[in-house]
């Protein structure tokens, strides 16, 4: 294995400053996590305190007492009084006039049978209504 190897640009001196210099950060403790490990154990004890401890209302406040009030009874109001009126008087309707082209194309003959194609959104399903008469 050491023939895939060439010669390090480091030597043994070089390692052993790099290791000194981890191994003195690694003793200096920073102190910021020992205080945020403090706050957490603080804020969690608190939480848990304010959980666990009973609530007792507060002196001098009574709490609402639920009075029940029987429902009165009221009479319905009398049906309004109903005027006999005549209706008013419209005039007949007019007839329509239907144009004389489409008379003659108005719609198959009374004898034959009507067949309509309902086409859908969907390709698969088709709809065919006959009527007979």
């Amino acid at each position: 294995m050491t023939d895939f190897r060439g010669p390090l640009p480091l030597d043994d001196r070089d390692f052993a400053k790099v290791r000194r210099q981890v191994m003195s950060k690694l003793q200096r403790r920073p102190i910021a996590p020992i205080v945020f490990r403090f706050a957490a154990a603080a804020v969690a004890a608190i939480a848990l305190a304010i959980i666990i401890l009973p609530r007792s209302p507060r002196p001098g406040v009574r709490p609402p007492i639920a009075v029940h009030h029987p429902a009165r009874i009221v009479a319905p109001p009398p049906p309004p009084i109903e005027v006999a009126q005549e209706p008013p008087v419209k005039p007949p309707p007019k007839p329509t006039r239907i144009p004389e082209q489409l008379v003659a194309t108005a719609g198959p003959p009374p004898d034959s049978e009507i067949t309509m194609n309902i086409q859908t959104a969907d390709p698969n399903v088709r709809i065919i209504w006959i009527a007979q008469p």
